[in-house]
């Protein structure tokens, strides 16, 4: 279980702004080297296959009601609303769908966000590649069967992990969104962040 749980995280925290090649090449050495084994309880993979069926039904939904009406329009939330203080977008006051679509479109759509003040709750996260630590603050949906995670590099000079929550601890991340390039794939971060534990 442990073995994918880290597997998980990796491919969440490195897919950043929809690109997956840091968590493509993870996976690839992974199976290299045959510790990317996974294994499932069998409780495990009954959840999972009914996630998947889960899944598969509201994209039939989804296909039918494409095919026989018209798409139903998309309405962003109302970022006034979203205004606390000098805090461009507060995420930490919507409801969990609201929040997970929000950040979908934050990490689709980065240049519309850049330079803004953000704060986002969600849980802790951490991993380490080829010498390059990654922080990362995961929000779920409401059925907590997808996240999206947000990077953050914090303000200051911190150590892992006597400084950080442990992996999984509810948090809340404040602040400026940036996007940067790796080559010619884009990723999302929140720079200059601080963090609190979240209250549950």
């Amino acid at each position: 279980m442990k073995k994918y749980t880290v597997l998980a995280l990796a491919a969440l925290m490195l897919a950043g702004c929809g690109d997956t090649s840091k968590i493509d090449k993870i996976i690839e050495e992974k199976q290299t080297t045959g510790s990317g084994e996974v294994t499932l309880s069998p409780a495990d993979e009954a959840i999972a296959a009914e996630a998947e069926k889960a899944v598969s039904e509201e994209q039939d939904k989804l296909s039918d009601a494409v095919t026989t009406t018209q798409p139903p329009m998309v309405i962003a939330p109302d970022e006034s609303g979203l205004k606390n203080g000098d805090i461009d977008l507060d995420l930490t006051s919507l409801n969990a769908n609201m929040l997970y679509a929000e950040v979908f479109q934050i990490t689709g759509d980065p240049d519309k966000y850049q330079d803004k003040k953000i704060r986002a709750k969600g849980t802790f996260n951490y991993m380490k590649d080829n010498g390059t630590e990654y922080f990362a603050v995961f929000i779920a949906d409401a059925a907590a069967c997808c996240q999206q995670g947000l990077e953050f590099r914090t303000a200051e000079d911190l150590t892992y992990p006597d400084d950080y929550p442990a992996i999984g601890t509810p948090i809340v991340v404040t602040g400026t969104f940036n996007s940067y390039k790796e080559g010619v794939f884009t990723y999302c971060e929140i720079k200059d962040a601080t963090f609190e534990i979240a209250e549950e």
